[in-house]
């Protein structure tokens, strides 16, 4: 029972929706440092036989993971074995802690899914906080108990459901290498055996605290960025053609040609045009040399009603026609 809020808490956080853009697979190794909380054990159903206190030295970690990374969220299958020697055995009905045999301790190989949440420190940093679930499988010496054969006699060992909280700080040393320090702290239901000296089941306590420094190793690396979508080519716009009509045998601009000269000087612009033709037209009425004379005014009148409008003269040339 006093595992179901770790579990529950573990759950939560490992089905959260995780709808980043992904970033690929990566493994990670780390070890460290173990300190296997002071357990209690009893003998017998529900302690008859007796009871009392172990307590432990601090041991070590090593850790590995293959996870994959969604930009924030990530998710790992992690193994870890932990081992930690027996400091002292206490009984409920004698004062004292009494230290067992030589080489007297508790190992533990644990197989957990976690999901981790990345948060951006600023520059390389980064934190995660996560949690897992899965199973730890429990062998102890049976001096764990305060067994006086514990050399002769099995171990006691079981496979039980476990739960853990992590909080991670990383420095990425390059774009597929982040150097990582963590904590974590796990806590399994209470494992059980059987005594052959004393004749009886055992049970004891057991919860773990794990400080970590490791690596991680991206197996994809960085992705590459998407090609940018091709645009369709401009099509060139057409020139555009404006008309100025004239009075008969007349060179000057009425009101409607004035208008269409400021049309033509707006196109132009717009356009960015690097010149303009103007071709002065007279109909058939005279001789042709009077008419290209009056063609050459008529052209030379829309040529300065340009320029007026900032067009420059070396912009436009004047043709008769």
């Amino acid at each position: 029972m006093k595992l179901r809020t770790t579990l529950l808490a573990a759950t939560a956080l490992a089905l959260a929706s995780t709808a980043s853009a992904a970033n690929g697979w990566y493994m990670s190794l780390g070890a460290g440092w173990n300190w296997l909380q002071d357990s209690d054990y009893s003998v017998g159903p529900g302690g008859s036989t007796y009871n009392g206190n172990t307590e432990f030295d601090s041991g070590y970690i090593i850790a590995g993971a293959v996870g994959y990374d969604w930009g924030r969220w990530r998710a790992e299958f992690e193994v870890a074995y932990r081992d930690n020697n027996i400091e002292c055995v206490a009984f409920s009905s004698t004062p004292g802690c009494f230290p067992p045999g030589s080489n007297e301790g508790v190992w533990e190989l644990s197989q957990m899914v976690n999901v981790l949440y990345d948060i951006p420190l600023g520059g390389r940093f980064s934190a995660s906080v996560g949690a897992g679930v899965g199973g730890v499988l429990v062998v102890a010496d049976q001096g764990i108990i305060g067994s006086s054969f514990a050399s002769s006699e099995p171990n006691l060992d079981d496979y039980v459901v476990a739960g853990q909280l992590i909080a991670q700080v990383g420095y990425d040393l390059s774009d597929r290498w982040q150097l990582y320090a963590d904590y974590r702290y796990l806590l399994a239901d209470d494992p059980e055996g059987f005594s052959p000296q004393a004749g009886s089941p055992v049970t004891w306590e057991k919860s773990d605290h794990s400080v970590l420094i490791g690596m991680r190793f991206d197996l994809q690396g960085e992705r590459a960025p998407m090609p940018p979508k091709a645009q369709p080519p401009v099509q060139p716009r057409s020139p555009k053609q404006f008309i100025v009509f004239f009075g008969f045998n007349k060179s000057n601009l009425t009101a409607e040609a004035a208008r269409v000269v400021a049309d033509a000087a707006a196109a132009a612009k717009e356009y960015g045009s690097a010149s303009i033709m103007v071709v002065g037209h007279t109909d058939t009425v005279g001789s042709d040399r009077y008419n290209n004379a009056l063609s050459m005014r008529r052209s030379g009148t829309v040529k300065e009603a340009l320029a007026g409008h900032g067009i420059p003269a070396s912009a436009s040339l004047t043709v008769p026609e």
